[in-house]
């Protein structure tokens, strides 16, 4: 007759031994859950889980993870002491992607997307694609009509896939993104300002006109606390130039400052400083 062996074994649901039910090494079973403790000592005894199932789960003694889910579209975070929990994503920290397949015919973009996440987006600061391929804006392909509609030049036909991406930036580098409309041709607005500080800056200027199109180019800017000094490279525009820069120091601040050559001209700014 074969021999039954057994474990100490406790029925009762969330039941765990304590190190005075265990020996060092010794194995107990939880039947209700199905899960197994044993005793370990690193110096001081304990009673750890082993095995799957777990009511708990800790990877190398160091990384905890929760013991339930969070809600939809949260994102696991760490406390910077080992112990993971979920978090909701901090509005406009980031990039958000809208993906709409088309049911039927249609030059409108808005609502709600595939995962029902209803678009919303800071014109200008958006990217759209058609079966993967970046369409071109200002009317182009598409017009940013409002914040939570594209409108597109041509139907979008069923089946096909349009992808909206939206850069919220303005929290990409805490403060070091700009966006200003200036509704005037004066010279030498002002387009940034820093202290003298921050010896060396680099700008991604973008910007935009209704009609104008759009412009873009890369700046470095550095000063010596007296005289501020850059340069302008990498400009590429789809008309013609939107915009000529200048730059002072002023009161302790290293300016960077934009003549823009139509009224109404939207210009973002995002900076990499270095001091």
């Amino acid at each position: 007759m074969a021999t039954v062996i057994q474990f100490k074994r406790s029925s009762t649901q969330n039941d765990v031994p304590s190190v005075s039910d265990l020996a060092l090494g010794e194995l107990a079973v939880n039947t209700y859950h199905g899960r197994f403790y044993t005793e370990k000592n690193d110096g001081s005894a304990s009673i750890v889980e082993v095995g799957s199932n777990p009511a708990s789960l800790t990877i190398n003694d160091a990384i905890t993870f929760p013991t339930s889910d969070g809600s939809a579209n949260q994102v696991l975070k760490t406390n910077g002491s080992g112990t993971l929990s979920f978090a909701t994503m901090q509005s406009g920290s980031g990039i958000s992607i809208f993906k709409y397949t088309i049911a039927s015919n249609t030059t409108s973009i808005t609502g709600n997307d595939d995962d029902s996440n209803s678009l919303s987006y800071t014109i200008g600061s958006e990217q759209v694609f058609l079966n993967g391929v970046k369409l071109v804006d200002g009317g182009t392909d598409y017009t940013a009509t409002n914040t939570s509609t594209i409108t597109l030049a041509q139907n979008a036909i069923s089946g096909d896939v349009v992808e909206v991406v939206a850069v919220t930036a303005a929290d990409l580098v805490q403060g070091f993104f700009t966006a200003s409309t200036f509704s005037a041709t004066t010279a030498n607005q002002v387009l940034s300002s820093n202290a003298v500080a921050n010896k060396a800056i680099k700008y991604v200027i973008n910007a935009t006109h209704a009609s104008a199109g759009t412009h873009a180019a890369e700046v470095l800017l550095i000063n010596d606390g007296s005289s501020a000094y850059f340069v302008q490279y990498g400009d590429v525009f789809s008309n013609s130039s939107l915009f000529s820069l200048s730059a002072d120091v002023n009161s302790g601040n290293m300016r960077l400052l934009v003549t823009p050559a139509n009224t109404n001209t939207t210009i973002d700014t995002f900076q990499i400083r270095h001091s």
